[in-house]
């Protein structure tokens, strides 16, 4: 009882320091740091935030991802991320990680549909060690044949691992339904029974068609000059050429109000996205999905979160998932990228109850298209403003820095997106709502037990798939 109050108290402080009035924004999102963006001869792009550190956080953007793969090819991508750690023409695998250890660096990387990312946090007097790593590790990797053959099982495990994850799993498989034919619907990992055919030349061909210098972007956060960190990637990433000859065009993506669904043996219940389509990273809706994101929320799922939750006032929707205790989880989706965007709700329900998730769901669309309270909508505005305030960390404002330059070509301040959030009005919300989601068909994905599922509706044999 007594930890129960004290999180109901710290939670209540939290979200309710300030009432914000319409248009204003929380003082300390007002302040900039000084900001660096240069662009290299060779075309690379070379961005840096400073403030005093200790430490400088330098990592690597590409603009390529899984879907810059093919079916043929899906994988590629993390394949060669994989390979990147393996050892180049100047280091050994094992003295590739002593390097980084003896300086104290951390190095990470990740592979997603639009970009991949590699990064070294380091002492701030080794940031010119860091680049040099970096720069060996993308210019100068070998690739070596023994080393795709020993990757292809340690990346079989990964992926047949990563099925446990059934959020995760969900949202994969609802990308596959909602751009069918289109590569973006590729898994990020790449399709579990290419493994065994990628070969070193798929790999190399796909680095060799990515990372060039105009599809890359350098970033360094903490305590590295603008100047300091040109010099270091002029100097370590030389081989870097500007422009790959001949750029393929894209085929332009098209969301489908798709049915699919998929047989898993992990789940006795049944894992569901209800998905439209929604604003990309540049639309101007795109401020206003965020703050219905967080209208929708997430369902408590535990002792602590259900403690949390009971002393602040519930939304719409949470009040109304109390009434479907059959529905375990629901998450609210948005994933914005380049050129479209997922947006709805994932549930965890029984098989019998199907019926629940498409019936709560649209409730709450057709209240929020004919109104939005503005206590809602102020409750949602403060958690995105907290959200920006604790958005503090090297590698998070690194992130954020990096998706602004590929999606909007500038830096976006946090004061600027706050403002963006404060101005958002109710009427704008019910407009998006009426305008992205009311009338709408939606791409329907169903993952886990199914069998019910076929027992109870008429689904098309086309409708079920395969991992």
């Amino acid at each position: 009882m007594i930890i129960r109050k004290v999180l109901q108290k710290g939670f209540s402080t939290l979200y309710n320091l300030k009432q914000f009035r319409h248009q204003e924004i929380p003082q300390n999102v007002s302040v900039d740091r000084e900001f660096g963006d240069t662009i290299l001869s060779n075309g690379i792009r070379v961005c840096t935030e400073y403030w005093p550190s200790e430490l400088a956080h330098i990592t690597i953007y590409i603009k390529c991802g899984s879907r810059n793969e093919t079916e043929a090819t899906s994988g590629t991508a993390h394949f060669l991320e994989h390979l990147h750690f393996k050892g180049t023409g100047k280091r050994s695998r094992d003295r590739l990680e002593c390097d980084v250890e003896n300086f104290g660096g951390q190095l990470n990387a990740y592979t997603s549909r639009e970009n991949t990312s590699y990064t070294i946090n380091a002492q701030k007097n080794k940031a010119e060690n860091a680049v040099e790593i970096l720069g060996d590790m993308l210019t100068n990797s070998i690739y070596a044949k023994s080393d795709v053959e020993r990757e292809r099982h340690t990346i079989y495990r990964e992926l047949f691992e990563t099925r446990k994850m059934q959020f995760e799993t969900l949202i994969e498989i609802s990308h596959r339904s909602a751009y069918k034919n289109h590569q973006m619907s590729l898994p990020i990992l790449g399709k579990i029974q290419n493994m065994y055919s990628i070969t070193r030349d798929m790999i190399a061909e796909y680095h060799q068609n990515n990372y060039y210098g105009e599809n890359l972007i350098v970033c360094g956060v903490g305590n590295i000059q603008q100047e300091q960190l040109c010099e270091y990637v002029t100097k370590h990433f030389s081989k870097i050429h500007k422009k790959k000859q001949q750029l393929k065009k894209e085929i332009p993506v098209e969301f489908q109000s798709e049915v699919f669904l998929m047989q898993s043996e992990l789940t006795e219940d049944i894992n569901v996205g209800l998905f439209y389509q929604g604003p990309e990273w540049t639309d101007p809706h795109y401020y206003h999905f965020l703050i219905l994101q967080r209208l929708l929320g997430d369902k408590p799922q535990n002792f602590l979160e259900a403690a949390i939750f009971e002393q602040s006032n519930l939304n719409s929707f949470q009040k109304q998932l109390l009434n479907y205790p059959e529905i375990t989880t629901q998450k609210a989706v948005y994933t914005p990228y380049k050129d479209t965007a997922l947006f709805g709700n994932y549930f965890l329900v029984n098989p019998n109850q199907l019926d629940s998730c498409i019936e709560v769901s649209k409730k709450i669309f057709e209240e929020y298209g004919n109104k939005v309270s503005s206590e809602e909508l102020q409750r949602s505005k403060r958690r995105l403003f907290i959200e920006l305030c604790q958005h503090e960390t090297g590698n998070d404002i690194s992130q954020a820095i990096a998706n602004q330059i590929l999606y909007f070509d500038r830096r976006v301040y946090r004061q600027e997106i706050a403002q963006n959030l404060a101005n958002v009005t109710e009427l704008d919300i019910q407009n998006c709502v009426k305008n992205w989601i009311l009338g709408k068909q939606p791409s329907l994905t169903i993952w886990g037990n199914i069998d019910p599922v076929l027992k109870k509706y008429k689904f098309d044999a086309s409708q079920v798939g395969t991992h």
